[in-house]
């Protein structure tokens, strides 16, 4: 039975082994200047992510196979550990993800993960070259990259028990880079609203984003949302011109995010703002075209597309329009739309565990819904959430205030935050529950003015840095009592103990698509002798690929 030994060897093996892909990722393929541990630490999650797409067309992600990998990095980090952008950051990284021990002892997962995040990371580490896996679970259509990056975690002595950490690494890493962002604003003594809003979003992602349980695919989406927006705002009221090397940490933060979640397409509108700037500081674009990291950040992409594609028949699920019906494998048109309007009946409040409303279809339109999401969602969920983050800018407005104001300065922002106001108006029209984008449009529309009306008050270093570093010690207080409060009820609950086994419960459920996939396979390819008429898939083999097929197409 694995132990607590075995998680935190584990967890440190793997958190050195991402910076380690991440200098690599950076030596060969970035090359940027005045590069952080935090974003050598996102280079390695994306790195790894190609490299786990890109082997699950050859081999399964075995633990042998798993082991090379993460061994690999670890080691490669070890014989670069004294690069100057390494050794001055790494204590910072020690002391996070020492923190961040509390975030992965969990008994209970997210919901989705028993759903269908653990089949889908599961199937990877056994099968390679499976086609039409959407017709098994309607989760399996939009498959994430963090499946794919989760899948490399299957490690000897852990069998599958490590295949849910994933969000720690972002959430690890997206705060040192907040960080970093705040300690450089507070080495010369700038109260920039770049600088409160760092210091909210990393208050934020900690005490509303604290427990692993509630992290699927969308938070880690979020998390790096955040710092997107902030990059952005930087760029925007930058005084000197800055260089194309800026460009690349923010195409990969992208890439990545669009990676995570079908529906966060929707933000390559942000590249409307990075347009504008690119063409306002003159930037050339002979350099994107001859550095690789475009190239790296197109071939995710195609990966993304490919995924979808073999296990749906949809280039993005569930776009209607990206979908072809003809391909033995593909969901039929008539399901396609009929998940959509099932995914918005959800968000909108129309159905539950225990409630349906009666004409989905009447129901979603227009606002017809409005007063229901009212009733049972925004009294639910929205005003809690609301109170929350009021009561977070109250705190910072009462903690920052000074009678002292700067002179009037003008900060650039409006037309990121009108696109930050479309995305939102999309949000709430089509899928306005908080974990499809609420959590992070609605902070950045009320933190982003908050952060501009903090910095025209004039505070000098000395308060300033003692104020900073006192809601940073009281953030780190909330999330460690709200985890250990939230431990001793699963060690109660679950009985969950740390120490004999620090990890999540399994359950048998859980292999109930493996174990159906290796029944098909018995029957279809294995042995012709077992009785199998009573499946309603079947299968096709084609070369190295398995097939999955319903027997009505």
């Amino acid at each position: 039975m694995p132990t607590i030994v075995t998680l935190l060897l584990y967890y440190w093996l793997i958190t050195f082994s991402i910076v380690g892909y991440g200098i690599l990722f950076h030596k060969f393929f970035v090359k940027n200047n005045n590069i952080e541990i935090g974003y050598i630490g996102i280079y390695g999650i994306f790195f790894l992510s190609i490299i786990s797409y890109l082997t699950y067309f050859i081999i399964p992600h075995g633990k042998i196979f798993n082991a090379v990998i993460v061994i690999s990095g670890f080691i490669y980090f070890y014989l670069n550990r004294n690069i100057i952008y390494i050794k001055k950051d790494v204590k910072y990284l020690l002391i996070i993800f020492f923190i961040l021990i509390l975030f992965i002892l969990s008994a209970k997962n997210h919901d989705d993960f028993s759903y269908y995040h653990f089949s889908y990371i599961h199937l990877i580490t056994e099968f390679s070259n499976i086609i039409g896996l959407g017709n098994f679970n309607h989760g399996f259509r939009t498959p994430s990259s963090i499946f794919y990056f989760s899948s490399l975690f299957n490690l000897p002595y852990s069998n599958y028990f490590l295949l849910n950490i994933s969000p720690v690494f972002f959430l690890g890493f997206s705060n040192l880079i907040l960080i970093n962002k705040i300690k450089n604003y507070l080495n010369f003594n700038k109260a920039d609203p770049v600088l409160y809003l760092s210091l909210m979003s990393l208050i934020f992602v900690n005490i509303f984003f604290y427990r692993l349980a509630e992290h699927g695919t969308d938070r880690s989406a979020m998390i790096l949302i955040l710092i997107l927006i902030i990059e952005i705002l930087k760029l925007n009221n930058l005084k000197k011109k800055f260089n194309e090397s800026y460009y690349l940490n923010l195409i990969i933060v992208i890439t990545l995010v669009i990676s995570l979640k079908a529906f966060y397409v929707l933000y390559i509108l942000l590249f409307v703002p990075l347009s504008l700037l690119f063409f306002k500081n003159k930037l050339s674009l002979i350099y994107f075209i001859k550095n690789k990291t475009l190239y790296m950040c197109l071939l995710m992409i195609v990966f993304i597309v490919i995924s979808n594609f073999f296990n749906s028949g949809c280039l993005i699920y569930p776009v209607q329009f990206l979908c072809f019906e003809s391909f033995s494998w593909s969901i039929p048109l008539s399901e396609v739309e009929m998940m959509n309007n099932w995914y918005q009946q959800w968000s909108k409040a129309g159905a539950g565990p225990n409630y349906r409303v009666e004409n989905p279809e009447i129901y979603i339109q227009n606002f017809n819904w409005l007063s229901n999401w009212i009733e049972r969602y925004f009294f639910n969920k929205v005003s809690d959430f609301l109170l929350g983050i009021l009561f977070l800018l109250l705190v910072m407005t009462l903690t920052f205030y000074s009678k002292n104001k700067k002179k009037n300065i003008q900060y650039k922002f409006y037309f990121l935050y009108f696109i930050l106001v479309i995305l939102t108006f999309e949000w709430f029209y089509f899928h306005p529950t908080l974990r499809y984008g609420g959590y992070h449009l609605i902070a950045l529309l009320l933190f982003i003015p908050v952060s501009i009306f903090m910095s025209k008050f004039l505070i000098n270093q000395s308060k300033l840095k003692l104020k900073v570093y006192f809601l940073l010690g009281l953030t780190l207080v909330i999330f460690s009592t709200r985890n250990i409060i939230r431990i001793n009820k699963e060690y109660n609950l679950y009985d969950y103990n740390i120490l004999t086994n620090a990890f999540y419960r399994n359950e048998e459920k859980n292999f109930t698509i493996f174990n159906k996939i290796n029944n098909l396979n018995e029957c279809f390819i294995d042995s012709q002798n077992k009785e199998c008429n009573n499946q309603d898939i079947t299968l096709k083999k084609i070369g190295n690929y398995k097939i999955y097929y319903r027997k009505n197409k």
